[in-house]
């Protein structure tokens, strides 16, 4: 089969496409046969060897796609050859994957695979930092980073469902014309804009109850600055690397005002219960199925220009989603 491999990290020209063996289920495993992949940021991360659960090398990039199954392995009841299913789990990039059967989720023949693919990774990320992590409740307001992207459209998305407001942060003309395609309440262009005197006139001087952070760098010291009382950063990416400045000196900052901070990671909901995870997976399908949410499909590219894929991703040019085609 042909897949995208890394065999060391580091720029674009390191995604080879290759002609590899194809996977065999083994216990507990489905293969499929992959008809989207997505792009995410973790793929860009694993590229450059910063991601923080880096696979072995030669790797096949990719955490989520869609597609149909191919073989089940030993002990793999929910599942049969030609079913539709999306899926979290390495090894995307490629025209088959196999991955645990907990991690496999069955979706609905009338769905677009295309769109079925960008729900894995990006909109349980999204649901999970709403409602497990921060338990949102209705008449709240979230600040959202990156919104025109994966994510940030997801969040837009689902806290219209939740009845939650959300101010959006994004960085070019375009990108504040799509995310008011996608029904937010309130955008803010940050190169151009005073966020935190936005944030203040928006919430009326109360600030924001959650704060949903996929860039980290410099970004933190401001963010208490913009929570309300009880509210709490949700960091989950490091778009502009790693956290500066003391952590320990803004939490201080924030203490008067009982805010805090927390970390997310998705694999973390699998660790805890995979229960949920499936329950969660239902509901977001379910929720494709009958057209409350929708993907934006930026592009289709073909898996051979993996390359291309990632060079448009860090372009910054991207809002809503990349998908793959092998």
């Amino acid at each position: 089969m042909k897949a995208i491999r890394i065999h060391q990290t580091g720029s674009f020209e390191q995604l080879k496409h290759e002609e590899v063996d194809p996977p065999m289920p083994e216990g507990g495993e489905v293969l499929i046969k992959v008809i989207s992949a997505s792009v995410n940021f973790a793929d860009v991360m694993t590229r450059k060897g910063t991601y923080p659960m880096m696979p072995p090398l030669p790797a096949i990039p990719g955490i989520d796609c869609s597609g149909i199954v191919e073989a089940v392995g030993e002990n793999v009841t929910r599942f049969r050859p030609g079913q539709h299913v999306a899926t979290l789990g390495r090894g995307c990039y490629a025209e088959y994957m196999a991955t645990n059967a907990v991690a496999v989720f069955p979706i609905s023949e009338d769905v677009d695979m295309d769109e079925a693919a960008a729900i894995p990774v990006n909109y349980l990320t999204a649901y999970h930092m709403m409602h497990t992590m921060a338990q949102v409740k209705e008449g709240e307001t979230i600040l959202s980073y990156a919104a025109a992207g994966g994510v940030g459209t997801a969040v837009i998305q689902l806290a219209k469902l939740a009845n939650v407001t959300v101010i959006g942060l994004t960085s070019t003309d375009e990108k504040v014309d799509f995310a008011r395609t996608q029904g937010i309440e309130h955008i803010i262009s940050y190169k151009t804009e005073d966020v935190h005197q936005r944030v203040k006139d928006i919430t009326s001087g109360k600030g924001v109850e959650i704060i949903l952070n996929s860039v980290a760098g410099d970004s933190f010291e401001r963010d208490f600055e913009m929570l309300a009382p009880l509210g709490q950063i949700i960091w989950y990416g490091m778009a502009a690397g790693p956290p500066t400045g003391s952590l320990a000196e803004q939490l201080g900052a924030g203490f008067v005002r009982s805010a805090g901070i927390r970390t997310f990671m998705l694999p973390s909901i699998f660790e805890l219960d995979p229960a949920l995870m499936a329950r969660s997976a239902d509901i977001l399908f379910n929720d494709l199925a009958d057209n409350r949410i929708k993907p934006h499909i930026y592009e289709r590219i073909p898996l051979a220009e993996a390359a291309r894929a990632h060079e448009l991703l860090e372009s910054g040019k991207v809002h809503g989603k990349l998908i793959l085609k092998p």
